[in-house]
């Protein structure tokens, strides 16, 4: 469960500094973020449906029992995600409380204390609210842990597969009838639904790389696959503002499936190709340790704020456009404090907790197991 695939922390490293140029640099129409979420969610897929399936078979070999392992998963994970992400809830409250946070936005907070950002976001605001806007990703992955690990769980690992498959198929269904039915963008973009399928893509590429003598792994431990699913990838990424204006509702979700497979394929691509060139690049120092510190410095850039669209700040300009060497200093100034903050957080909260997450995890797992003695007896 602590294995580390080479090339990952550099994948994520990656995908957050997409999202970070779509706040930061890129125009609206642009989805380059898009991408750096959709990697991040076959990422999760890949590694939490083996994980899951690693549990599951000790408890196929009456080594543990069902709840023993759902509560070493969700332990397990709270310890991952919750402390910095509750922190920041709890400051940012505190903040509100003061006017310093957009205090007409706090109706938003019990949705973000309860992992439901895409639901405030999706049904009840159905616009972008500003700095919590990338929350709604993190509530996804939430989700989808909850839904995920009692299913996987509860079944045979024979039948890992087939349950990925269903929830891939349920997803592009669900996002093709609302489609149809003429859903409004920002409800489909971030439905539960209609982003399960891309975890639960992550999870099959996995469990087929895992099968013996599978093609897949051949054709993407090459170095030719790999470039050709970057490519493909690549240009998918570029026409995705247009795809918007496309009519069909069929067309439109085949082409969203086939930028699905294209980001679980090259997710899978880095994990079976450690010693190529191309995964050496994400090894690269820096992409590595940024990639460590990503979910913090994901967490934290939205809310960090650009000196340059500072109201203060445009004032000196005295109505006409910034310099652009001032556009630019705005941007590496809300860099450099988010990286800070990540490293900060990292260091002090995040790291000292995995230290000691498979302690605790264990003293909580045999707690449980004497329980369960005490129940039987």
């Amino acid at each position: 469960m602590d294995n580390r695939i080479r090339g990952f922390d550099g994948l994520r490293a990656i995908a957050v500094l997409m999202v970070f140029l779509q706040h930061r640099v890129l125009s609206g129409r642009d989805e380059t973020g898009h991408l750096g979420v959709w990697i991040f969610f076959a990422l999760s897929g890949f590694l939490i449906t083996g994980i899951l399936s690693a549990q599951r078979r000790t408890i196929e070999r009456d080594a543990s029992d069902f709840f023993t392992e759902l509560k070493r998963f969700l332990f397990r994970r709270t310890l991952r995600i919750f402390p910095i992400y509750y922190l920041l809830l709890i400051v940012m409250a505190v903040l509100m409380m003061f006017g310093h946070a957009a205090p007409q936005l706090k109706s938003g907070l019990p949705f973000h204390f309860a992992y439901l950002s895409n639901i405030w976001i999706g049904e009840v605001l159905r616009y972008w609210p500003g700095p919590w806007s990338h929350l709604w990703s993190l509530s996804i992955e939430e989700q989808f842990y909850l839904f995920f690990a009692p299913l996987l769980l509860l079944v045979p690992v024979r039948w890992h597969l087939l349950v990925c498959c269903a929830v891939f198929v349920t997803g592009l269904a669900s996002m093709l009838l609302m489609r149809f039915a003429g859903t409004p963008e920002i409800v489909v973009y971030t439905h539960p639904l209609t982003n399960f399928w891309m975890l639960a893509l992550g999870g099959i590429g996995g469990a087929w790389l895992r099968v013996e003598g599978s093609t897949l792994r051949a054709l993407l431990s090459r170095q030719s696959g790999f470039i050709a699913v970057l490519f493909g990838v690549t240009a998918l990424c570029v026409t995705e503002p247009n795809w918007s204006a496309v009519a069909n509702p069929a067309v439109y979700t085949l082409v969203c499936t086939l930028y699905g497979m294209g980001i679980a394929a090259l997710v899978c691509a880095v994990a079976c190709s450690g010693s190529t060139a191309l995964v050496g690049v994400l090894e690269t120092g820096w992409l590595a340790s940024l990639g460590r510190i990503s979910y913090g410095f994901y967490l934290y850039h939205n809310f960090v704020p650009d000196p340059a669209r500072l109201n203060r700040v445009k004032a000196l300009f005295h109505g006409a456009a910034e310099p652009t060497w001032v556009r630019f200093a705005g941007i590496a100034i809300s860099f450099g404090v988010s990286l800070w903050l990540a490293k900060l957080s990292w260091r002090f909260i995040e790291a000292p907790i995995l230290r000691r997450k498979a302690e605790w995890t264990q003293r909580v797992v045999n707690t449980t197991g004497r329980r369960a003695g005490l129940y039987k007896s």
